[in-house]
């Protein structure tokens, strides 16, 4: 008897019923269950309590860990990730890393890498956000850079949310969208549109992927480029256009370099010719072979490790196949992206003791004093009522539906003197560049400063009283023609106005003097 000799559940015995009664069944017992549903659910989440499936960064699911991602991806990419003048200048506190240390720094061809912070954000925006140019420039290390993000992306999603169809519900979908969109168009969001590469949409794998090729399965799928009406290769260059036949190359697996005569030249060849009868010198070399042999361990075992298939293709539809996936996956986990972007952004201005505060208060809750602080502050009652009140006051988000400006306490300063001071006025500077001054008086001021200043020098007009109030390029330039024509009729003239006296005390011009003195007449 597995009960040890208890009688019937609910007889005179006791049982099982008599043994429960009165307690609170939280877990069941294991004595009338036959089985320990706590022990159970222990050694279920002892690898999650261990350390086992979530790293330290990832806090149980809540964050993702993408420091390693930059550190040795994202870093090496110098023209994918590399942040403009504009982006630069926008914020000069964002050149801190989840460390504290500063990571945006220019290289020595001058170029700035992205912080851990930037790249966050690049994330968020979306990759399609970066340039086509620098994408194809680091063609193979973008490539690699897709294959990681989306093994880590899966095993991220397949950890927190078990039960989701990551391929059908995610990746599917967004598959879908790309080939339709890329057929087309030839082109998606942050990609050129190139009509001639349409075809290659409908293609899933590049030739010559998984060791087989159009060579060796005869030539499969239906050629993008129509030969029959054509009798030479010449004629093939001149009528079809060099990037239409570069794609049909590159879908047929054979080599797409060379001239646009070559290209065709080349083409031609599969007119008559089936493609496993066509020399090997043709068709492009299989990347992956290579790797194989091991002559590039170093990529083959970083791929194996983090779970990705190896691809033996960069083409670019290629490479913007694997960012929709990717970005597809980032989509699924936007909440969790978000959350990762803002830890970053407040991790860049702690101390250690805050970011260890921090880490402990997301593992083990918050403290013993927060939590006595919180249940003083619901019962309303002891000395400190008070003095908590203004600490939460302090510490709550300020309200500023009206975009007040703060005062020097660091609050919105009262709405009557806002109007006071007129700063819901806004005066624009034409000079200056465009720039909207805020209030009258810091309109009236800034004529004195040396952004206005040096805005009248490059047009040429001294920065004079007069000019006091013209916040027009041409009202200045009609206002100066007319004060310098003034000024020009007012100026002194020697010729004319400056006058001499002869011995009998008569005056006369300059001009007259001099011709009655060569005379010989005074």
């Amino acid at each position: 008897n597995p009960l040890g000799g208890l009688g019937p559940a609910g007889g005179p015995g006791g049982g099982a019923g008599g043994l429960l009664a009165g307690r609170k069944r939280r877990h069941g017992h294991p004595l009338a269950d036959g089985y320990d549903i706590a022990s159970l659910i222990s050694a279920e989440t002892s690898a999650v309590r261990g350390g086992e499936v979530y790293s330290p960064e990832e806090m149980y699911g809540k964050y993702l860990d993408l420091v390693l991602m930059y550190q040795n991806e994202v870093r090496n990419m110098r023209a994918a990730f590399a942040v403009k003048e504009n982006e630069e200048e926008k914020d000069d506190g964002d050149d801190m890393d989840v460390d504290g240390e500063e990571k945006r720094k220019k290289g020595e061809d001058g170029v700035t890498m992205p912080s851990y912070l930037d790249f966050l954000n690049i994330l968020s925006r979306g990759l399609n956000s970066l340039e086509e140019k620098g994408k194809l420039k680091d063609r193979r290390k973008y490539a690699r850079f897709l294959r990681e993000m989306e093994a880590y992306l899966r095993g991220f999603l397949d950890r927190t949310v078990p039960f989701l169809d990551v391929q059908g519900e995610v990746v599917g979908a967004a598959l879908r969208s790309f080939e339709d969109e890329w057929a087309r168009t030839g082109g998606v969001a942050g990609w050129e549109c190139r009509p001639a590469e349409a075809s290659m949409a409908n293609a899933k794998k590049a030739p010559g992927e998984d060791g087989q090729s159009d060579k060796e399965n005869g030539g499969g799928g239906e050629s993008g480029v129509d030969l029959s009406g054509y009798k030479t290769a010449d004629e093939l260059a001149e009528a079809v256009d060099g990037d239409a036949l570069k794609s049909e190359l590159a879908r047929l697996g054979m080599k797409c370099g060379g001239t646009v005569r070559d290209r065709a030249a080349r083409l031609f060849l599969t007119k008559d010719t089936p493609l496993d009868k066509l020399p090997a010198k043709v068709f492009a070399k299989k990347k992956g072979a290579a790797k194989k042999k091991g002559v590039d361990g170093a990529e083959t075992n970083g791929a194996a490790g983090s779970g990705a298939a190896e691809p033996t293709s960069d083409r670019r539809i290629d490479i913007a196949r694997s960012e929709a996936v990717v970005s597809s996956l980032l989509d699924q986990l936007r909440p969790t992206l978000e959350a990762t972007r803002r830890r970053a952004e407040r991790r860049s201005t702690q101390t250690e003791n805050e970011r260890d505060r921090e880490v402990d208060e997301e593992v083990n809750g918050p403290s013993l004093e927060d939590e006595s602080r919180r249940q003083k502050k619901q019962r309303g009652t002891g000395g400190g009522g008070e003095d908590t009140d203004s600490e939460d006051e302090e510490d709550a988000p300020i309200y500023n539906p009206k975009n007040v400006p703060l005062g020097w306490d660091g609050k919105p300063i009262p709405y009557w003197l806002f109007k006071l001071h007129g700063l819901n006025h806004f005066y624009p500077c034409e000079i200056c560049g465009g720039i909207m001054y805020r209030g009258r008086r810091n309109f009236e001021k800034h004529f004195t400063e040396s952004r206005h200043a040096y805005g009248m020098r490059c047009l040429g007009i001294p920065n004079t009283k007069h000019f006091h109030g013209v916040t027009k390029i041409e009202d200045a330039q009609v206002l100066w023609e007319r004060l310098r024509g003034e000024l020009e009729g007012n100026t002194f003239d020697v010729a004319e106005e400056e006058e001499y006296e002869d011995s009998h005390g008569n005056v006369l011009k300059r001009s007259e003097y001099e011709d009655l003195a060569r005379q010989g007449l005074l």
